[in-house]
Parts: structure tokens; C-alpha cells; sequence
């Protein structure tokens, strides 16, 4: 697959920048007394984003995957069905509140801030609460990027192509010459592709093999797949 020669990279937030607060949902379950490792429950998150790919597939929106996404994450921790409905009304109450996706990915504030000082123009679009540029900012990522699209604010979400144009209307950049960075291919893939970007996916557990578009397994392979170099 021919590489776009491109000078501008827009990237989703939650599992491309952000990750769900592990640390949060362990305690969680440690206090109804089942243990679960951080790597377990990362492991258990990507794969309960599957269910969110399959769900926009089959016409339906990433909000209707809520307490899905969270049932798989809390049943294959080891939770019963009634303490997990519980818990997933506790964390849809702090997400509310204050937000789960606000740890940065591992390497993820050291690649943006290569690219950028590579001369890379970056930016976000992301399926959010209204918050995201708050929660970037928090992990780490501010300054670093020149738009952040939220869909809560804008009004529409991915994997319609129009939230892709206002960021790029916002750059005022043109598809050809910018990529698209995702980790849900019916939300990033899809839509992007639909708004006339070059889809990269992100896929840390290796779960889309076979997808139609170039994957990364770390975010940190991104500068070195652009002709940017290597972290």
C-alpha cells in the first residue's frame, strides 16, 4: 500500500491518546472484592470495543454500546451480573461527573509531541461529552494540537463524515493531504474514509487482521510509518 506523503495527522482521543482509568475501575472492583490487573482489564477493554464496532455496523450509534462495552470489561473480570449492573451505573455516574478517559496511552504525549516537532499540523476528533479538550489537555497533550472536534459540541459524531470536515474546514486542509489515526474501524476507519482521509488504525491487541487499512500495534510506530522517524 502506497504511504500518503501528508503534513497533517488527526487523531481520535480514547484509545489513541486516551485510556479508560484502569486504576479507577480496579478499585471498583477491589472493593467488592475481586482482583483484577491493569493489563487484564486493558486486555477485557479492547476487546469490549469490538462490540461498539459491531454495533455501528449494524446501523446503530457508539452511545448504545454504553453499558455493553462496560458488562464485557466487568464480566470477564470476574463480576456477577447484579454487582456489575451496579458498578456500571456508579461509572456512568463518574463519567458524568468527572470523566474515565483521562490517562494518557503509554508513549502516546511523546509521539504527538515528536510529530509536532517534526512540523506535523495535528488535531482530534473524537466521539466525546463535551470534555475532551479538558481531559487532553489534563494528560498532557496541551498546546499540542490545532483543533480538537468534540462531537457533544459540534453536534455530530463518526463515524459521519461531517465532524471530520469541521476539523478540517477548521485547518483549512485538504483530505488528501492529511491521515486519519483511529482504533474502531466501523467509527475511524469507515468514517474517515467517507470524509476522503487516509485511515491508519490503531490496534494495540491485534483484534482487526483483517481490515482494509494500514495498522499500527503502538502509537509510537506512527512517526516512523510517516517518514518521521523513529522515538
Amino acid at each position: 500500500m502506497t504511504r500518503p506523503a501528508v503534513r497533517t495527522v488527526l487523531l481520535d482521543a480514547g484509545g489513541v491518546l486516551l485510556d479508560l482509568d484502569y486504576a479507577r475501575l480496579q478499585r471498583l472492583l477491589a472493593e467488592r472484592g475481586i482482583a483484577a490487573t491493569i493489563d487484564a482489564l486493558s486486555t477485557s477493554e479492547s476487546i469490549a470495543r469490538t462490540t461498539i464496532d459491531r454495533r455501528v455496523k449494524e446501523g446503530g450509534r457508539t452511545r448504545g454500546a454504553w453499558r455493553d462495552y462496560f458488562r464485557i470489561i466487568l464480566r470477564r473480570a470476574g463480576a456477577a451480573e447484579e454487582p456489575a449492573e451496579e458498578m456500571i451505573d456508579t461509572l456512568a455516574q463518574d463519567h458524568a461527573r468527572f470523566g474515565l478517559w483521562t490517562v494518557a496511552i503509554e508513549g502516546a504525549v511523546e509521539t504527538v509531541r515528536a510529530l509536532k516537532g517534526a512540523g506535523y499540523r495535528l488535531g482530534v476528533v473524537s466521539n466525546a461529552e463535551g470534555r475532551v479538550e479538558r481531559d487532553l489537555d489534563g494528560a498532557g497533550y496541551a498546546g499540542l494540537f490545532e483543533v480538537v472536534v468534540d462531537s457533544h459540541l459540534v453536534g455530530v459524531e463518526k463515524p459521519d463524515p461531517a465532524i471530520f470536515r469541521i476539523a478540517m474546514e477548521r485547518m483549512r486542509i485538504d483530505p488528501a493531504d492529511a491521515v486519519f489515526v483511529g482504533d474502531v474501524p466501523s467509527v475511524d476507519v469507515a468514517g474517515a474514509r467517507a470524509a476522503g482521509l487516509s485511515p491508519i488504525l490503531l490496534d494495540r491487541h491485534d483484534l482487526y487482521t483483517d481490515v482494509d487499512a494500514p495498522r499500527l500495534r503502538t502509537i509510537a510506530e506512527l512517526p516512523g510509518w510517516l517518514g518521521a522517524g523513529t522515538l
